[in-house]
């Protein structure tokens, strides 16, 4: 099967790390794919072209990119056009109705746009975004939860000298408890739910360690969260490290993986801890919680009753070295086997199969 795959961001968190899965996976499984990006550099531009696929950089603007997409739609026999993100599914749509391709939708963030009412079918990460398109009018059979895979392999396996590196240079042996939230330094991933969990984990006797990975390390949120750190005497336990492509090494030294965020699609660093056999925390009511509620791979964040009934859980899991262990190996297993690359695959392809007949 050939397949136009177009999103219109080029950064290097969620939806677009999402979208690269998707490449992958339809390269792997032996479609041809064709990748149009926003502009020729950046987080997607690298990783597609790493891959050995076709990548084109366009502003996806005007008329010339509209044109631009139907000659490669001919060029390449395109059977499915598949987009990320508003402006992307927007052009999408439009280039759908000038070539008679279907276009496939990915909503990789809960929010709507009308878009959707013209894709010919939307795929969700989950039933959360499912429920957002629901209320907006979308039928239920234009609708299809497809979770990511996860490379569980890459993060059960951490290249044993970057993660001696991060080890010395964290000072992991200093600390009894590990936490790990990964994330852009944006006030939604609500960094200080992490931060006042490790304060509560301090109080009750643990040297704990946060490890924040993500940026900008700038502006007044960031700002806001030193401060807060400071407030909590938590100087000497977190650590930012800004962005880092080594999040399994980052992993595979913590011991739990954090997302308390709101208007959370899903969480693809929540399964990225789980494969590296972290348990998770996600707020309660968030894409995220789903793998919770599902297979029981960690615990949920319920904002009306704060971190301190949440410390004394995961404390008394941390100080149970056999009950840990249990845990931490369904984490893996999960990831393994309902996250692979063939599940996603087979349940994308499928779709694609559907809406050609």
């Amino acid at each position: 099967m050939n397949i136009l795959m177009m999103t219109s961001k080029n950064d290097k968190y969620g939806a677009q790390r999402v979208f690269i899965d998707q490449v992958s996976a339809l390269r792997r499984l032996g479609h041809q794919v064709v990748v149009v990006g926003r502009g020729e550099e950046g987080y997607v531009a690298d990783s597609v072209r790493s891959m050995r696929v076709e990548y084109h950089g366009i502003p996806l603007k005007g008329i010339g990119d509209i044109l631009f997409l139907k000659r490669l739609v001919k060029k390449y026999t395109i059977d499915i056009i598949h987009t990320s993100l508003d402006r992307a599914d927007y052009f999408g749509v439009l280039l759908s109705f000038l070539t008679r391709r279907p276009v496939v939708s990915t909503m990789n963030v809960r929010r709507y746009h009308i878009g959707y009412r013209f894709a010919d079918r939307i795929v969700t990460v989950s039933n959360k975004q499912r429920e957002l398109l629901l209320s907006n009018g979308i039928k239920a059979d234009r609708i299809s939860v497809i979770r990511p895979w996860i490379d569980a392999v890459r993060y059960s396996n951490p290249a044993a000298d970057r993660r001696d590196a991060w080890k010395q240079k964290l000072g992991i042996n200093g600390y009894t408890i590990v936490f790990c939230h990964i994330s852009s330094i944006i006030p939604q991933k609500s960094h200080t739910v992490s931060i006042e969990l490790v304060a509560e984990c301090k109080r009750r006797g643990e040297r704990p360690l946060l490890i924040i990975a993500g940026d900008p390390l700038l502006g007044d949120y960031y700002e806001s969260l030193v401060k807060k750190i400071s407030e909590e005497g938590l100087e000497e336990n977190v650590y930012f490290t800004g962005w880092t492509s080594e999040l399994p090494e980052l992993l595979s030294l913590s011991n739990f993986t954090l997302l308390p965020s709101v208007h959370e699609a899903f969480g693809m660093v929540l399964l990225e801890g789980m494969a590296a056999g972290t348990p998770i925390v996600a707020r309660a009511g968030e894409g995220g919680s789903e793998l919770i509620e599902e297979y029981g791979t960690g615990f949920l964040y319920r904002p009306a009753e704060g971190v301190s009934g949440l410390a004394d859980t995961i404390l008394a899991l941390w100080r149970d070295p056999d009950r840990y262990k249990e845990l931490s190996s369904k984490c893996r297993n999960v990831a393994m086997t309902e996250f692979s690359l063939e599940r996603f695959g087979k349940q994308l392809v499928s779709l694609y199969q559907l809406i050609r007949e």
